[in-house]
């Protein structure tokens, strides 16, 4: 976020005589002209007449408009020649503003005079139309000079101090000026009246601002220009000179100028050897740096210089006063045309910050990353939060973990979870999108912005590294990723950290990468992973607990120079917690912002269409995939499988092996079975569970044989297993529970 612009500069006595200062040497500039003019023209008596005119005319409208300072002038001191002009023409500026304050006593005399010839002339009119005295607006027009007074005394009441009697008097003057003229008309002796009585009570004003020969010139002051700042005096440019930029520094050859300060920060421009170093080497050896100045790596960031300076220039800025030291709690969404308003603050005071759903390109697919803790999730709640609460996205959650978010996983208008379920996920995918190309198409646009009339999508996959090994899933959904941008899909990735592995591939990971948002891993991540990144993630701070744990809410965003302190959305078991520690309960926690703000439209009818056809008839308006409260079924892509769960009774013995073994020992026994109910099967494991019976019995023929991935049929297996339904009779080689053949 872009700092605050410097405000207008505030108009003072000192900017009037340095303004003066500087027409004074304009007009002197003018007038050289306008005689080098009259010289060329070699005794040329007209065309010199012309010339001294025409300065002349350019002199008098120079000092025409030198009586008003123009708003945000600027004062500097960068004009030459004028010499004694200068200091003329701010003497005429304290002379004006003397002569101004001199003819002050004569104001009360002349709001008095006002005011009671207008109740005359009004009192004349009243009486030729009524039935009423001349004199019956003598009272109101005495009343106006008393009335101008209290508002002049109240506006400068600071300044009025020893001059209360000779106001109080010049007001009872006025009065019965205005009363008199008000009453009997104009005459020579109220005229008189006038004059002697402001001459009398002026006289003390005028005392305290004299004027004439025996009064001491007014000269104005001498300004000094201001003292530029000596690199060398200056302990920071000192102490980069001689570390980082020395010779054995990391950055030789470099040194520090045009030091800034400002409430919180304190920023220098760069200077690096041109064709040595760039911004990427300041950000690399950030730390090392941050020691040669004696400062904490945290207090230290480093940014591309301004546009046009160069390559080898750069920003430095020093955190002296952290901005965002507490902790802000989520209050309510604020959504303006595709942008999330607000969502945090910049630990460099330069603002809010905010995340784009969507631009006039289409939708930006965002990545955010971080290890357990650092406030992935919370950041997830608030994204969610503000893009349902527009009233025009759908929300689609893809869970592979499982027990991401359980409050997501009830309210988004179709939820996927299990790793199972996730892996079959894309065939679902490519029926939405198939079914946006015919929106798109049916509108003749090449982009589709989410509206009240074509509603939108959120796609939110948490867990992302859970599903990355398969290749057919990471190469639909980098696929997904590239095109969603004119479908009118906002696709929100989740995962672990920014390594390669995480998301399967480089190009997965670069098609995420347009917005990405990078909260503290734990991992080893340099910041070149993603460009734009000018802090690492794995350098955010951490608390001061034993053991030290990362800083709630601290981010980095890519392309902005500073990281961010995320708001706080706490969860029901935060607030419950927070209240156990006796402090007062938030009042919105991420259940109830769900409640109170997310606001999904009616599906459009052909985005409806695509997901009935996969996976069934909604059921109250929603489709649920896996977890409790499960409603649909999700078969791989391109099996054809999905819709109605398929309900099988259990097998002999109908055992289920506990969480975590492989269900069956070498010798085909079963270990600590559990007997479930009804055991319900995927298509996936029905299709799988058809092979072995009809005698596919390896591994690798079954992987041949089935229309699922090859991750789904592995999965099958170990489910199947689970339930007692095949048992495993050497390695990579099963048949059915039933079969001992």
């Amino acid at each position: 976020m872009a700092r605050s612009t410097k405000s207008t500069q505030t108009i003072t006595r000192k900017t009037r005589f340095e303004h003066a200062a500087r027409l004074a040497a304009a007009r002197a500039e003018v007038r050289a002209q306008a005689r080098q003019t009259a010289r060329d023209r070699d005794g040329a008596v007209a065309d010199t007449t012309t010339a001294a005119g025409a300065g002349a005319a350019s002199v008098f409208w120079s000092r025409l408009t030198s009586t008003v300072v123009p708003a945000g002038v600027d004062t500097a001191d960068d004009a030459a020649g004028g010499g004694d002009d200068r200091a003329e023409n701010a003497r005429r500026v304290l002379v004006a503003d003397r002569n101004r304050r001199r003819r002050w006593p004569w104001i009360p005399a002349a709001v008095g005079g006002a005011a009671g010839m207008g109740g005359h002339w009004l009192g004349a009119g009243a009486a030729a139309v009524a039935d009423v005295g001349p004199a019956v607006l003598a009272v109101p027009a005495a009343v106006v000079p008393v009335g101008a007074a209290a508002v002049v005394a109240a506006r400068y009441r600071s300044s009025v101090g020893r001059w209360w009697p000779d106001l109080v008097a010049g007001v009872v003057g006025a009065s019965a000026l205005a009363y008199g003229l008000a009453a009997t008309g104009p005459s020579p002796l109220l005229g008189a009246a006038a004059v002697v009585g402001t001459t009398v009570l002026g006289a003390r004003w005028w005392r305290v601002h004299p004027l004439g020969p025996r009064v001491a010139a007014l000269a104005a002051p001498v300004v000094p220009p201001p003292a530029l700042r000596d690199p060398d005096l200056d302990a920071l440019c000192r102490a980069w000179a001689e570390t980082n930029g020395s010779k054995d520094g990391k950055v030789p050859g470099s040194r520090l100028t045009g030091r800034a300060d400002d409430a919180h920060t304190t920023t220098f421009d760069v200077v690096l050897r041109p064709g040595a170093h760039t911004v990427e080497d300041l950000v690399t050896h950030r730390v090392r740096l941050a020691g040669g100045l004696g400062l904490d790596a945290d207090r230290v960031l480093f940014a591309p210089g301004r546009p046009g300076q160069g390559a080898n220039r750069a920003r430095l800025t020093i955190i002296h006063t952290d901005p965002v030291a507490d902790t802000r709690l989520f209050t309510a969404p604020k959504v303006v045309d595709g942008t999330i308003k607000g969502v945090g603050r910049s630990i460099d005071g330069s603002g809010e910050v905010d995340v784009l759903m969507w631009d006039d390109g289409g939708t930006v697919p965002t990545a955010v990353v971080g290890s357990t803790g650092g406030g992935k999730s919370g950041a997830t709640n608030i994204l969610t939060t503000a893009a349902l609460s527009t009233g025009v996205l759908n929300l689609l959650y893809a869970d592979p973990k499982g027990n991401s978010s359980t409050a997501l996983a009830a309210r988004a208008r179709v939820a996927v979870i299990g790793k199972q379920n996730v892996l079959a996920l894309p065939r679902l995918v490519t029926a939405i999108l198939e079914a946006r190309a015919q929106i798109a198409a049916e509108q003749r646009s090449d982009l589709i912005f989410p509206s009240e009339q074509v509603p939108g999508w959120t796609f939110l996959h948490d867990e992302y590294s859970f599903v990355a090994h398969d290749p057919k899933v990471a190469a639909l959904w980098t696929e997904t990723v590239n095109t969603v941008r004119a479908l009118g899909i906002w696709l929100v990735g989740l995962n672990q950290s920014q390594g390669q592995g995480a998301w399967g591939g480089d190009h997965a990971r670069s098609a995420f990468a347009s917005q990405v948002i990078a909260f503290r891993t734990n991992s080893k991540s340099s910041s070149d992973l993603v460009p734009g990144l000018l802090f690492d993630p794995a350098e955010l701070p951490l608390n001061d607990g034993r053991p030290r744990r990362p800083v709630p809410g601290m981010a980095v965003h890519a392309h902005l120079d500073a990281p961010v302190r995320w708001d706080w959305l706490p969860s029901d078991a935060d607030a419950a917690r927070m209240v156990s520690k006796g402090l007062p309960a938030p009042a919105l926690t991420a259940s109830t912002a769900f409640d109170r703000y997310f606001n999904q439209p009616e599906l459009h009818p052909l985005d409806e269409a695509a997901v009935t056809s996969v996976l069934g008839p909604p059921v109250n308006g929603r489709w649920q995939v896996g977890g409790l409260g499960a409603t649909h079924t999700l078969g791989d892509a391109g099996s054809g499988a999905g819709g109605a769960a398929v309900v099988v009774p259990p097998g002999r013995g109908g055992r289920r092996a506990p969480w975590g073994s492989r269900g069956v020992e070498a010798g085909g026994e079963s270990a600590a079975p559990v007997e479930p109910a009804e055991v319900v099967l995927s298509p996936v494991q029905a299709e799988v569970l058809a092979l072995i019976a009809a005698g596919t019995a390896t591994t690798g023929n079954l992987v041949d044989a089935a229309t699922a991935s090859k991750a789904a049929v592995h999965d099958a297996l170990d489910a199947l297993i689970g339930y007692g339904r095949i048992i495993r009779v050497a390695r990579g080689r099963y048949q059915a529970a039933g079969d001992r053949s």
